[in-house]
């Protein structure tokens, strides 16, 4: 049984597998949201010290206004949060039998689905760049085809090297597919 079988995907066609579904690493998720606790503690910590520094500010007068921005600065953190997971999660990129499909989430309410076929692909590369990336195994797969269209970039992935000998070896088994259906067609025209 498909480990994928539980997935559904509308497009997928008649006789196409689900070969692969990728997020970004998980490094990823947790170097934004280090930054994002780090903001937070010098926020928290400027708050607690901020009366001893600026008495004039946390005044009797000026609490409501005070409360005011600490509320804004802990609502504006966690819809950044927020965000961040939500970037994080539905980033996807699918690899199947007869193609790769991109699914990027652009903000809140904006998403872009593109689609590759291997038939079109001419270039895959596998990039790791940094000490980190290099230890913990994670990178970009940046795959160009010949023509015009864009280049699909699966960002910061576990195992880019995997991924990109994955797709090369479904387009190497398409490329031999589609040479034997020519071939067939050939055949049956030379029969006729």
């Amino acid at each position: 049984m498909n480990k994928f079988s539980k997935l559904h995907f509308r497009d997928i066609e008649e006789g196409e597998e689900i070969v692969k579904v990728l997020h970004r690493n998980w490094f990823y998720v947790f170097e934004q949201f280090l930054w994002l606790f780090v903001l937070t503690a010098i926020f928290f910590v400027a708050i607690f010290w901020a009366p001893t520094f600026l008495p004039e500010f946390f005044g009797p007068d000026s609490r409501t206004l005070m409360l005011f921005f600490e509320n804004f600065f802990t609502l504006v953190i966690w819809i950044y949060g927020f965000m961040l997971w939500i970037d994080y999660y539905f980033d996807i990129w699918i690899i199947t039998t007869q193609r790769i499909i991109n699914i990027e989430q652009e903000g809140m309410f904006a998403r872009r689905v593109s689609e590759m076929e291997y038939s079109k692909m001419q270039d895959i590369t596998a990039e790791v760049v940094g000490f980190l990336p290099t230890i913990i195994n994670f990178g970009d797969v940046k795959v160009q085809t010949a023509g015009e269209d864009e280049e699909f970039v699966f960002r910061t992935i576990s195992d880019p090297y995997q991924i990109k000998n994955i797709i090369f070896n479904l387009r190497k088994k398409d490329a031999s597919f589609h040479t034997e259906e020519l071939g067939e067609m050939i055949k049956e025209k030379i029969e006729a």
